[in-house]
């Protein structure tokens, strides 16, 4: 399935980045609401535990072979946090895959690693370009509504795409 990024999408560009032959093993997900996190990450190849991590680490992603990678996110999170964590890993598979080893990119609980701020700041707006898909939320919520995004809705975008509040308002600027 071609990959469509909206050109008015503020994701557009780093979205981009990604190989477009990953892009291509989910970008038909992206139209789901929900979008499913966990088929993205397995058609990706991407082996996703629910495990126990200490409470400040939302979540890892580590290398287990030269070319297969493993993601860990803590389940005493909230389950919309854990979703975004998965996204923010999936992230760091796609931009950051260089900097992945078996000692891995542990984020913390403000997505913070041994990457750099900028690194994290790109992982953060990936992770809530696939969580929040621009058309998709922009499509759905005009149905519901009949007007564009705005901050009187954020609550029930959340839920529906099973976000937080704060990861819409940071999607959409409001």
């Amino acid at each position: 399935m071609p990959v469509d990024i909206p050109h008015d999408d503020p994701a557009e560009r780093l979205l981009l980045r990604a190989s477009p032959g990953h892009l291509e093993k989910f970008w038909d997900l992206m139209e789901q609401i929900p979008v499913p996190v966990g088929s993205i990450a397995e058609r990706l190849g991407l082996d996703v535990y629910s495990v126990t991590l200490d409470p400040n680490i939302s979540g890892s992603i580590r290398r287990v072979a030269p070319t297969k990678f493993e993601i860990q996110v803590n389940d005493t999170d909230a389950a919309v946090r854990q979703r975004f964590t998965v996204c923010h890993e999936i992230a760091h598979y796609l931009l950051h895959t260089s900097f992945i080893d078996a000692e891995g990119i542990e984020d913390n609980i403000l997505y913070r690693s041994q990457l750099s701020n900028a690194q994290e700041a790109e992982a953060n707006r990936f992770a809530a370009a696939l969580l929040l898909p621009w058309k998709t939320v922009k499509d759905w919520h005009f149905e519901q509504f009949g007007e564009p995004v705005n901050k009187t809705n954020l609550k029930a975008i959340a839920e529906k795409f099973r976000a937080s509040d704060l990861a819409v308002g940071y999607r959409f600027g409001i």
